[in-house]
C-alpha cells in the first residue's frame, strides 16, 4: 500500500510539473484562430476557439506561429491571449506581475 501511495505522489508531481510549464493562449476575439505551436522537431495545429483557452506543451522553449503568419518566441509557462489577430503575453513565469510595487509608498 504504501509503494501506491509513493508512486501516486510521483506520478502527480510529473502532472504537476509539466502543467507548469504549458504554455496558455488564450482568446478574446469574436473568431476562433488556428496557432502552430512549434517545441523541437514537433508542430502541433491548435484551434482556439472565441473565448476559450486551450494548453500546449513548451517546456523547453517553442514559438508560436498565428495565421498571419507572425512568429513568437516562448520559454513555457507564459500565459497569452489572442485580441484582434495579435499575441499578447500576460504572464511570465517567474516575473513579478504587481504592478504596485513600483509605485512609491503612500504618505
Amino acid at each position: 500500500m504504501r509503494i501506491a501511495a509513493v508512486l501516486a505522489l510521483g506520478v502527480l508531481g510529473i502532472v504537476l510539473a509539466a502543467s507548469a510549464q504549458a504554455l496558455t493562449i488564450s482568446n478574446a476575439d469574436d473568431d476562433a484562430h488556428t496557432v502552430i505551436i512549434k517545441t523541437g522537431g514537433e508542430s502541433t495545429e491548435l484551434v482556439v476557439e472565441p473565448q476559450k483557452a486551450v494548453e500546449a506543451a513548451c517546456a523547453s522553449g517553442c514559438t508560436v506561429e498565428l495565421e498571419n503568419g507572425e512568429i513568437y518566441e516562448m520559454h513555457g509557462g507564459e500565459e497569452a491571449a489572442i485580441e484582434g489577430g495579435i499575441l499578447f503575453v500576460d504572464a511570465v513565469p517567474g516575473e513579478d506581475n504587481d504592478d504596485t510595487a513600483a509605485l512609491p509608498p503612500k504618505e
